[in-house]
């Protein structure tokens, strides 16, 4: 059922509208940021186009055989084609590249998938799964020229499209010169510039945008109940409209993280020299370097935060259930704050070109302490 869509209202009009149509394109190219909800589309879609009990014409009943199928992965009218490790022995025939996967790969890969059909917005992350691999696309080349079901579409989705090489780019460019009636491919992307102009140009397009903050606010309510509603409010704020982000967030505690800062900058401004390296310590301590920038992220944030306390627009502030924190250091400090983020951006920057993270924030918060007076 489309409410199984987070937002897309746009998205989901679009596709009602083409089902309604009753001229079913070969190819749909579904493109937006990571983590908005093009897979949970893609799928809904293909229940849809298959569904024995529609309702109101436009609309899959989720309880159909089709639909239950589909939903979980386990209908041979859905095939679902994302990047995997190489396997053993792998030649360039048409066998199915799963058969090849080594054991462990294959087991993670089952519970990826199960993971998948719980949870739609569920980013598949598999070790070493590079590329779509051209024995994936040759397994497509195969199966979509088979003989299908009376009244029933065949299904391939092609997720993180982006991920195709070059070979697998121009095997798929086969299959979409001469597609058969009976079969749609779904491809979903996150860079749709990573795609050749040849795959593009033979799909229709369908954008997603990022959600609003109310829709990532509704998901972590139902997702943890146990975060309270100003939490919630603030990680919807630095999900960035994708709940791959959101889920990043939740499983990797960024609360803790977030108060990290605060003892950060009270080392900084006490000249505290080995708490400050202790702090340091604590952030790259697990060479993350997706929760380092996270880290700078919510730096961020906190100092776009006190600017706003000081020009008097506290309903801009994220951090609302660390106001009098944020209150407190207007108060006791003269921070420049334009000179404060632009500093914490060039980190950012230099984080993403490989300098050494505890460089990074050793100078940063040297130059921190030189914008930051106390009040006298």
């Amino acid at each position: 059922m489309w409410t199984n869509i987070i937002g897309q209202e746009r998205a989901k009009e679009i596709l009602r509208n083409i089902f309604s149509s009753e001229r079913i394109s070969h190819a749909y190219m579904f493109y937006g940021n990571e983590g908005v909800g093009k897979d949970a589309a893609a799928i809904e879609f293909a229940k849809l186009l298959n569904c024995d009990n529609r309702i109101n014409s436009t609309e899959a009943c989720d309880e159909c055989k089709s639909c239950l199928e589909i939903d979980s992965f386990k209908s041979p009218l859905l095939k679902f084609i994302t990047a995997l490790p190489a396997g053993k022995n792998e030649t360039d025939d048409d066998t199915n590249p799963l058969e090849k996967l080594e054991k462990e790969d294959f087991a993670n890969y089952l519970s990826e998938m199960e993971l998948k059909a719980r949870d739609k917005y569920h980013k598949i992350s598999l070790q070493k799964a590079n590329d779509i691999r051209i024995t994936s696309i040759r397994r497509i080349k195969k199966d979509i020229y088979l003989t299908g079901k009376a009244g029933k579409k065949k299904i391939f989705l092609i997720s993180g499209a982006e991920r195709m090489n070059l070979q697998s780019s121009n095997s798929l460019l086969k299959i979409l010169e001469e597609p058969p009636k009976d079969s749609v491919l779904l491809l979903t992307t996150s860079r749709i510039n990573s795609i050749i102009p040849t795959i593009i140009g033979r799909c229709q397009k369908i954008k997603f945008d990022n959600l609003k903050k109310s829709h990532i606010a509704d998901y972590i309510e139902r997702k943890a109940e146990k975060i309270s509603s100003q939490e919630s409010e603030f990680f919807s704020e630095i999900s960035e409209g994708s709940i791959t982000k959101c889920n990043e967030i939740l499983e990797k505690n960024f609360l803790d993280l977030r108060e990290k800062i605060i003892d950060l900058l009270a080392a900084i401004v006490s000249d505290q020299h080995l708490k400050l390296g202790n702090e340091i310590d604590y952030v790259i301590g697990k060479k993350d370097k997706q929760r380092i920038r996270q880290f700078l992220i919510l730096l961020n944030i906190w100092f776009a935060d006190i600017m706003f306390k000081t020009s008097g627009n506290e309903e801009l502030i994220i951090n609302k259930d660390k106001i009098d924190r944020i209150s407190k250091f207007v108060l006791n400090f003269n921070s420049q704050n334009y000179r404060i983020i632009n500093s914490i951006e060039d980190a950012i920057k230099d984080l993403d070109s490989n300098i050494f993270p505890d460089l990074i924030l050793y100078n940063l918060s040297f130059k921190l302490r030189s914008y930051i007076q106390k009040k006298s």
